[in-house]
């Protein structure tokens, strides 16, 4: 059984990352119907393999039942968001401010 494709119209991007042993906390924001929209993560690994959770706002919820989402469509971008951020095809966009950690020091 394959995954299914990826949706091309959701863009996400990384904006922090705070490393703190196992687990990262993630933030950022995904574009979704030329909609800007903050969500934050959980990155976990464990014995099985890398995990993520993502969650939203009730700002961004409610925003996101505004351009015509029920609960089915928004548990399906949370997956799809999830599985960007997985996949590698999240934009790490980091603000200046935040220094590399010794994680991103030690990568060629």
């Amino acid at each position: 059984m394959s995954r299914p494709e990826l949706p091309e119209d959701l863009e996400v991007v990384i904006e922090q990352l705070d490393e703190q042993g196992r687990v990262t906390y993630i933030s950022g924001y995904f574009e979704f119907k030329k909609t800007r929209l903050k969500f934050g993560a959980i990155a976990m690994e464990g014995y099985g393999g890398p995990n993520i959770g993502a969650t939203l706002s009730d700002e961004t919820l409610s925003a996101l039942r505004q351009l015509g989402l029920d609960s089915v469509a928004i548990d399906e971008l949370i997956t799809n968001l999830q599985r960007k951020i997985m996949e590698g095809q999240a934009h790490i966009e980091l603000h200046e401010s935040q220094e590399p950690t010794a994680h991103d020091k030690a990568k060629p």
